[in-house]
């Protein structure tokens, strides 16, 4: 869909008001759903799935490991981490923040087990005692994502601009209190449940508490 085609089809949803502000937050509503699902992978009303998996924006970056290597660079269009493996031993690293590694990082060199994002970096702990494989899937960045001229279309599968459009459609609801507003969150966390991966232990560092780098 093009950017008028949603808001069509969210002005429609919500049944269409006279004031004059109405377009204007039809727009903020479509454009806070797609910013978020395009920047922090979820719409975070429809709960546990995230990241939702966007074919165009998802990447892997393999890269070794150094013996005794800690940290190594992140891609330039990196976003934030979807997961990480040691395909050399087939094991999945476990996302930990900045301040656990401060306090927890290991001394002694072992096999990788877990990772931490910061700074523009990817540290491995415990320090690496051989040179392994690490493959890095990660959401890339989008210059310019909002949706501005009527023209403009979503940078992700079609698929996904339906969920756009409930998601926009429930914020919509519940800011101008409409009574049917928990039947479309009930229809987007159905959407969002049929068109995302199952959730698995290899998922779950993403959502165990993964960090936006900065």
């Amino acid at each position: 869909m093009t950017f008028g085609t949603l808001i069509a089809h969210v002005t429609r949803n919500l049944g269409g008001r006279s004031e004059a502000s109405f377009p204007s937050l039809v727009k903020e509503w479509i454009n806070s759903s797609y910013l978020d699902l395009v920047t922090t992978g979820k719409f975070p009303e429809a709960g546990k799935y995230a990241p939702i998996p966007v074919r165009e924006l998802d990447s892997t970056a393999p890269f070794e490991t150094g013996i005794g290597g800690t940290s190594y660079p992140l891609p330039v269009n990196f976003l934030f981490p979807i997961s990480c493996r040691d395909t050399d031993n087939n094991h999945p690293l476990r996302w930990r923040g900045i301040r656990w590694y401060d306090r927890y990082k290991s001394s002694s060199n072992g096999k990788p087990s877990r990772y931490i994002i910061y700074g523009g970096k990817i540290y491995i702990d415990p320090p690496s005692d051989g040179v392994y494989t690490i493959q890095l899937r990660y959401r890339k960045k989008v210059s310019v994502p909002a949706l501005v001229q009527d023209a403009d279309i979503p940078v992700v599968d079609e698929i996904w601009h339906e969920g756009v459009e409930l998601c926009a459609t429930y914020r919509g609801k519940r800011s101008l209190q409409h009574t049917d507003a928990t039947v479309w969150l009930r229809d987007l966390k159905s959407f969002v449940a049929a068109h995302s991966e199952q959730f698995t232990e290899e998922e779950s560092d993403a959502s165990f508490g993964f960090r936006i780098a900065m």
